[in-house]
């Protein structure tokens, strides 16, 4: 029994180390994500260790253009190997914001006095599984008048935090005006749903995919709203390359009167060198020049030209593969019909592309000739466009936009035909626009 009691004793001296490292590294991947983003940083981080239980406290600042927001999360950790004799862990963490009294009090108030919970169980391999939820409740006031149903989440994270998988789901909201008059409208959301399944892929480069969907909403005073908008992300390799595409899709859509249906949007990057990417994030992912984003200071000639030197052989490779990002689709039926949009921009022959001719950029004095390399570049990018849609459509587009020339162009489709610019079929347009090799083409002809 004594030694059984040693061998516990030990253990959990570990698992509370391991708690704490935990909580250390969390905190400044917090900090630094806020800093680098420019939203705010961790004021404070203070860890009050015990045999079998900690507290962890996170003083997070908050940046807002009228007043910072002070934010202080508070961690309850009890340590393993049998944290509270609920799991087989390093510890179970169970997370609360600590609010204002006022905030408090109205927070309790709306969800009936029912808690949130964010509970987190980091396994003895590292690994965690939080569960998130936030109780069904109503608020109301002279101005305001909501409800919503209770919203579930539970993600597991692994590979030190790079494999992430999970869902989220949110039923309803509804908000309205506080006097409860149905003839000023509400807004209302229903059936909100997130999952995502990513895996490391390389060092820093992940892969997966996630989706994410609403089944309606509905907007105040009438005005409109949307029926079943769903996102869906895929990342993954296809050989040598990292590819990627996201797709968008809703059934319907409306704003007042006008309705347009069968919205689409589809995205791509295509041809990027797996290597390469992670060389240049390896690269930008470099103590000094993190802590220089961070602080927000003038990052020095110097340490471009050192941040040049290490991403050119990289970023070499990565041009070398002719990367492709394109918008694929972006379609839509208008109440006067169809309309259809294709971009697309390649590197051509990056191979040939000579990026020691920009060694001396950062030199004085050398803007005008860095301009003049980079406008060289033009003739490795390929450029295109296709424009579809029914005429009534292209026409009343142009003449809305408020630019004199695209109003001009409304006005003169028919010369255009006549030039080859534009081509019809019935009583629908199209178009290909294309810049390659430094010149510009509509339908294959010179565009001047």
């Amino acid at each position: 029994m004594l030694l059984l009691g040693v061998a516990w004793a030990g253990s959990t001296m570990y698992a509370a180390g391991q708690a704490q490292n935990f909580s250390n590294d969390t905190a400044k991947t917090i900090d630094t994500a806020l800093k680098t983003n420019k939203l705010g940083s961790v004021e404070k981080h203070v860890y009050t260790r015990g045999l079998t239980e900690s507290t962890d406290d996170l003083y997070i600042v908050l940046s807002d253009k009228l007043a910072p927001y002070h934010l202080h999360v508070r961690n309850h950790i009890k340590h393993g190997p049998l944290p509270g004799f609920q799991a087989v862990a390093q510890a179970v963490i169970d997370s609360e914001i600590i609010w204002d009294a006022k905030t408090q009090a109205a927070i309790d108030k709306a969800l009936g006095g029912k808690k949130p919970v964010i509970h987190t169980v980091v396994g003895l391999g590292g690994t965690t599984d939080t569960t998130f939820m936030v109780p069904a409740g109503q608020y109301a006031d002279s101005d305001v008048k909501g409800t919503w149903t209770a919203l579930n989440a539970h993600f597991q994270t692994n590979n030190g935090g790079r494999g992430l998988s999970g869902s989220l789901i949110w039923p309803s909201g509804v908000i309205g005006p506080g006097n409860g008059d149905p003839s000023q409208g509400v807004l209302k959301i229903n059936d909100v749903r997130y999952t995502v399944d990513q895996q490391p892929y390389l060092k820093s480069l992940s892969q997966g995919q996630s989706s994410f969907t609403i089944a309606s909403i509905e907007l105040p005073e009438k005005l409109g709203g949307l029926k079943t908008l769903n996102v869906t992300t895929r990342t993954g390799p296809q050989g040598a390359n990292l590819e990627s595409s996201t797709q968008a899709s809703v059934a319907e859509i409306a704003y007042q009167d006008t309705k347009f249906s069968q919205l689409l949007l589809k995205l791509s990057a295509t041809q990027l060198n797996s290597a390469a990417l992670e060389s240049l994030i390896a690269v930008f992912q470099q103590p000094d020049y993190q802590k220089m984003l961070q602080s927000g200071e003038t990052v020095s000639d110097q340490t471009y030209r050192k941040l040049w030197a290490d991403a050119k052989p990289s970023l070499g490779k990565l041009l070398a593969g002719n990367p492709k990002l394109a918008i694929d689709e972006v379609s839509v039926q208008t109440p006067d019909g169809p309309l259809k949009l294709n971009l697309g921009a390649q590197i051509v022959d990056g191979q040939s592309i000579d990026l020691s001719s920009f060694d001396s950029s950062f030199d004085a004095g050398a803007s005008d000739q860095s301009a003049e390399k980079a406008m060289g570049l033009l003739q490795n990018l390929k450029l295109t466009a296709d424009i579809e849609g029914k005429e009534q459509v292209i026409a009343g587009l142009l003449s809305s936009s408020g630019n004199d020339t695209a109003q001009s162009i409304a006005q003169s489709i028919d010369p255009l035909i006549e030039q080859g610019m534009i081509t019809r079929s019935g009583d629908t347009l199209k178009t290909h626009l294309e810049f390659s090799k430094g010149a510009a083409t509509i339908n294959g002809k010179p565009f001047q």
